[in-house]
């Protein structure tokens, strides 16, 4: 645009000169009187407007469409020129422009002689190539309003992993009606949208549910405990069908001998009430091109978690459920029926996974699991190095250690623990063994 101005002024200069000097004179006058103007009214107009960025609505499913809501308004009737952005979304949701291309990473400084000239040429052509590269996740803009004060622009998101999902508004910019001149505008937004995950439905008959029922059982035999009662348990009325592992104690034999099968009383201790499931939202580094690969990682371990206990809350076993929460302490909860999980569900996501930075003041298992002796735990992580194993160790509890099959081979495992695998279709599968 610059140069095709300078263009346009120099005819009106040959103009001026050598065929009609009135007419080149108003030619001139008004090449250089309009972009004054212009600048003159962007100015005016450039504090007078406001941005914002919403999601409606702020929490859905993963692979329901959701929409991002930009609102710009103006206390003036003076129209708004062109008011550029970008609009970045975090993996969480699909891609907004799939023909873009992931950002390489910026580059290492060399040692040697010369390292660091060579090192600012290429950190200027990284920095050039970040504003002007359309990548997968941002979504470029073109804005602009006549004399309404308000206006509202709704761009569709897809999510695709459960979490918290982030958005927000960089790269603004306002330039002038000739789109000469240009103004950053310091208005940048986010907004955050709560995706909640899809509990799959586990089998009673899985190794893992039998192999912790029956640990549980066992421990429970060997120490007197104090009898625990399901909130939703009536004693004397309610059953519920034999799972091996269950104490013999616990079966009605009459009403078994009516059925044809075993039954189970649901007024007497529950055995798996001595049962924590652990939800390490600890996030190994990874490169910034892999965050969607982790953010895949992370939601097999929390769907596959809060499956294995909507499968106890369905067979009226209470379990105690422990993770960060969003203010960065660890959070315990029993969990005895459905309804509470799905509502804890949403919860424990306001946190999520976080760099380790963020969770490195925690200890490794919560205080209330550490002052407990004689149970059985459940630790779901997606980062278990040679430490954190050596930690597990001093835990007398039997313990199983779940990560994602794909990062199995990169996992310590502790001695006292058993290894299973949490497959991409949420399955708990013992490691070398079956499901």
């Amino acid at each position: 645009m610059t140069l095709g101005y300078l263009f346009a002024i120099l005819i009106a200069l040959v103009f001026m000169f050598y065929m009609d000097g009135d007419i080149g004179v108003m030619m001139l006058a008004f090449l250089l009187l309009m972009p004054l103007a212009s600048l003159i009214m962007t100015l005016l107009i450039r504090k007078r407007v406001t941005v914002s960025l919403a999601l409606r609505p702020d929490t859905a499913g993963k692979n329901r469409q959701v929409s991002a809501v930009i609102t710009l308004e103006k206390d003036t009737p003076l129209p708004l020129p062109f008011l550029r952005m970008q609009l970045v979304a975090d993996p969480h949701f699909m891609p907004l422009n799939p023909a873009g291309k992931p950002l390489e990473e910026p580059p290492l400084e060399p040692a040697g002689i010369g390292g660091a000239l060579r090192y600012r040429r290429a950190y200027q052509a990284y920095r050039k190539k970040k504003r002007t590269q359309l990548t997968p996740y941002a979504l470029p803009l073109c804005l602009s309003m006549g004399t309404v004060r308000k206006a509202v622009y709704e761009i569709p998101l897809h999510p695709q992993f459960c979490g918290s999902g982030e958005i927000r508004l960089t790269e603004m910019t306002l330039s002038d009606y000739l789109a000469m001149f240009r103004f950053r505008l310091k208005q940048e937004t986010e907004n955050a949208l709560l995706i909640t995950p899809e509990i799959p439905e586990q089998k009673a008959n899985s190794n893992l549910f039998r192999s912790v029922s029956t640990a549980v059982a066992a421990a429970d035999e060997e120490t007197d405990a104090t009898p625990n009662y399901s909130a939703s348990s009536m004693p004397g009325y309610d059953h519920r069908d034999y799972i091996p592992g269950d104490s013999l104690k616990r079966i009605n034999w009459k009403l078994s001998s009516k059925r044809r099968h075993l039954m189970v009383r649901q007024d007497e201790p529950i055995a798996l009430a001595r049962l924590s499931v652990v939800l390490d939202f600890r996030r190994k580094p990874h490169p910034a091109g892999e965050l969607g690969k982790m953010l895949a990682l992370e939601e097999q371990l929390i769907e596959s978690a809060l499956g294995f206990l909507m499968l106890c809350a369905k067979y009226g076993y209470p379990c105690k459920l422990c993770y960060a929460d969003e203010h960065g302490a660890w959070s315990s909860l029993e969990i005895d029926n459905g309804e509470q999980l799905a509502v804890e569900a949403v919860t424990l996501l306001r946190g999520g996974f976080r760099a380790q930075e963020k969770l490195a003041h925690l200890p490794l298992l919560p205080p209330q699991i550490t002052q407990e002796n004689g149970g059985v735990l459940l630790y779901f992580t997606a980062c278990c190095e040679a430490e954190d194993a050596a930690n597990l160790e001093k835990h007398p509890d039997l313990l199983y250690l779940l990560v994602p099959e794909q990062l199995a081979e990169r996992c310590a495992v502790p001695k006292n623990a058993s290894l299973w695998l949490v497959t991409a279709d949420r399955d708990l599968v013992q490691a070398g063994g079956e499901m």
